[in-house]
This record gives C-alpha cells, structure tokens and sequence, in this order.
C-alpha cells in the first residue's frame, strides 16, 4: 500500500499537483496533465461500471481441496498448520478433500516427510516441532478416514508402499533407540501407528509391538480411524 501511494504521489509531482493540501484526506484527486494519464483515468473509469469477470468455479473451493487437486504437500501443510486450533473442522474437511488427489497414498507420504527421523529432543517442550508433526499425524488419520472410492479398496502403488514400510522401519528403529515402544512419546507412538494402519505392519514389527504401540498412543482418541485399516483392523480383535 505504501508503496502505491508513493507512487501516486511521484506521478502527481511530476505533472504539477500539488498533494500538500490533500495529505490528510480522501478527496478525489484532480485528473494528470498528460493526455496518456488522463486517458488511463478514463479507461478505469468506465471500466468499473462493466460487470465483473465470471469467475471460474474452481476458485470457489475450499482451500484444502484445491490443495490437494494440485498435490501440493506443502501448501497443505501450511494450511492445516495455520488452522490446527480447529481440529474439528479439519477432519471433516482434509478426509474428503484428499479423494480429490490425484494419488491419495503418494500424496499423503509427501506431506508428512521425514519429521519422524527427529529425535525426542525435537520435540521439547514449546517447540515449534511439535505442532509440524500435530500437522503429520492429522493427515494421517484423515488418509484412514477418507471416504470409499467407490471401487473396493483404494490401490497403493508398490512404490508407495515399499517407501511407507522404510519409513515405518527407521521409525521404530528411532524409537527403540530411545528405550522402547513401551515408553514412547504419545505423538511418536500415535504417528507410528497411524502409519503402519494406513500403508500395512512390516514383517518385522511382532504383536507386542503392536500393543505397545496401542498402549502408548492413546489409541482411544484415533480408535474411529484404526478401524477402517485395511491392515491393522484384520490382526487385532
């Protein structure tokens, strides 16, 4: 705006106006001097009274579905992290919105990247992490809680899943490293299980793991989203 006004006021010192007067108010300014100015002033003029453009129908979604038309993993990060205090109104809208991809699993694997290489010390208190990996953990439930596409069970790409299983294995690693599944942080155990649930349990994680896992995410808050894995739900009663 600054810089507009600054320009306004180069533009009108250059044909002779003075401002001085004017500084302190909203009064029209007299037309430029030069023909070129004043035929612009009178093209903007008649301009407004023209209706206004259509406007196209995809500008009217929401902006977690536009987002996710586009596979844009960071600006949905952005998104959901600039409006994590609504929780609830994120999770009716990030589940629908992400049928709207292009590839759901690729997708979802994007946007929550490698935040669980990060160790605990991340994740002290205050830290802005924390809220970084409240956005992962979000979108992960939200893939679990997406609607049916319709067509039986939604297709993940070997690739994709291969990826999810590496990812699932250094997580773990990660937190044995750190005393055990049994004694993880709540958001690191929650996490890890979200994402077994969503892309399949390796080979190498045993049923107590699972339980530990179970115990220390406060599974009963997510219980909604587990249910509806295709892996997860079918090994536990």
């Amino acid at each position: 705006i600054e810089s507009v006004e600054n320009a306004i006021d180069s533009e009108l010192k250059s044909n002779g106006v003075d401002i001085a007067a004017s500084s302190n108010s909203h009064q029209p300014l007299s037309p430029p001097r030069n023909n070129a100015s004043a035929e612009t002033t009178v093209t903007v003029s008649q301009s407004s009274q023209e209706p206004a453009e259509t406007v196209p129908e995809t500008s009217n979604k929401p902006e977690g579905e536009r987002l996710c038309e586009l596979m844009c993993s960071k600006g949905l990060r952005r998104y959901i992290c600039g409006n994590i205090s609504h929780r609830a109104k994120l999770m009716e809208e990030i589940p629908a919105a992400l049928k709207l991809a292009k590839e759901p699993a690729k997708f979802v694997l994007e946007c929550i990247g490698k935040f669980y290489l990060q160790g605990r010390k991340a994740y002290s208190k205050d830290s802005p992490m924390i809220s970084a990996r409240q956005v992962s953990l979000l979108i992960l439930e939200s893939f679990l809680l997406m609607p049916d596409p319709g067509k039986g069970k939604l297709k993940i790409e070997s690739s994709v899943k291969d990826e999810a299983e590496m990812a699932a294995v250094a997580w773990k690693k990660r937190l044995m490293g750190e005393g055990g599944l049994a004694v993880a942080e709540q958001i690191d155990a929650r996490g890890l299980l979200l994402l077994i649930a969503c892309y399949g349990v390796p080979s190498d994680f045993r049923s107590m793991d699972l339980l530990d896992l179970i115990r220390t995410s406060g599974s009963n808050e997510i219980v909604g989203a587990l249910r509806r894995s295709p892996f997860l739900a079918p090994m536990i009663s």
